[in-house]
């Protein structure tokens, strides 16, 4: 949605409720920089510290109604999320809520390469899987009722469709194409690959965006706020374990100037630091799951984060060849 468009819908809820805005604190995207998908502002709501986030997002997202559903279920005394305080849903993509300012003196995690810090988060991880609803809490859209295998070659076939888009672009302008015959046989066999393994997987509920910077805690370490409930869907079995290796480690740009055999130490640390998480959650055959899982997030990380985005083209370069490489090493 266009900047403008978002702001004057936004006035027009600060008219509406009263809440006074302070600062925007947060813009969303959708890949290229100019595709906002939600915008935060933070102020005060009937004399409290609030904020309010608009969102109009190319996919569909009820965050409003999961947020409160996963209030109403959570029993943690250490984790919870910040109280709703007043919501609208005006279409299956956009709508609007006002909800609890983090207190102060909370953080988010950033990286999680000390290995204390990626203890205690997947510890929370585990509270937050023993509180989050088990079944879902709306009425499941078509995809979500999909087989395991089906659900992810459905949306890998979407991120195809918009790499293509911008290769198309490329190509019109002469540039040198990202993606070339031998990434489309990878492509191809990391298919089957998950045909296979997820073949008899399960779904499961949750919230779909567990990760560091969404993951706020006190200077004791004793209280957690979790927020971004806008991905609450049904997800294969696996995807948030993927998830969580994906946001942290190969999203990381900083660290793709690091040559392959080095740079590909820090994800099988992730797959070792996360087995126990897959026993607490009593996920059968880990190992195989999370490279499949893993394969899913790479081909993820190629079309969508990488290729249609609009990072510079050395940066870009830089990540699919070191994602390429990983695939190569677990197909």
């Amino acid at each position: 949605m266009d900047i403008k468009e978002i702001k004057k819908k936004i006035n027009q809820v600060i008219k509406e409720t009263g809440f006074k805005e302070e600062n925007e604190i947060y813009r969303g995207t959708y890949y290229e920089e100019n595709n906002l998908r939600n915008l935060i502002y933070s102020g005060i709501y009937k004399g409290k510290p609030a904020i309010l986030k608009y969102y109009a997002d190319p996919r569909i997202t009820d965050e409003p109604i999961s947020l409160s559903s996963f209030l109403l279920c959570n029993k943690s005394k250490i984790l919870t999320a910040p109280k709703l305080y007043k919501k609208e849903i005006v279409s299956p993509h956009e709508g609007w809520f006002i909800s609890e300012m983090i207190p102060r003196g909370f953080d988010c995690f950033k990286r999680l390469s000390n290995r204390e810090d990626r203890k205690e988060f997947l510890n929370i991880y585990l509270e937050y899987r023993n509180n989050f609803p088990k079944k879902q809490t709306r009425k499941l859209l078509l995809v979500e009722k999909l087989s395991a295998d089906n659900f992810h070659i459905f949306r890998i076939n979407r991120w195809l469709e918009l790499a293509q888009n911008v290769e198309a672009r490329r190509q019109i302008e002469n540039k040198k194409l990202l993606l070339n015959e031998e990434f489309l046989k990878l492509y191809e066999e990391s298919i089957e690959v998950i045909r296979k393994d997820f073949k008899n997987r399960g779904m499961v509920w949750c919230h779909g965006h567990f990760k560091a910077h969404e993951l706020f805690f006190s200077k004791d370490k004793d209280k957690y706020y979790l927020i971004d409930f806008a991905h609450t869907a049904m997800y294969p079995e696996g995807y948030e374990l993927a998830s969580i290796v994906w946001s942290d480690y190969l999203m990381d740009s900083e660290k793709w100037n690091t040559p392959f055999n080095k740079w590909k130490l820090g994800v099988y640390e992730w797959i070792n630091d996360i087995e126990h998480v897959a026993k607490e959650t009593k996920i059968k055959k880990y190992k195989i799951l999370i490279k499949a899982s893993l394969i899913e997030r790479i081909l993820g990380t190629i079309l969508a984060d990488i290729t249609s985005s609009s990072r510079l083209d050395t940066e870009k370069r830089r990540g699919v060849n070191l994602m390429i490489e990983l695939l190569k090493e677990l197909l």
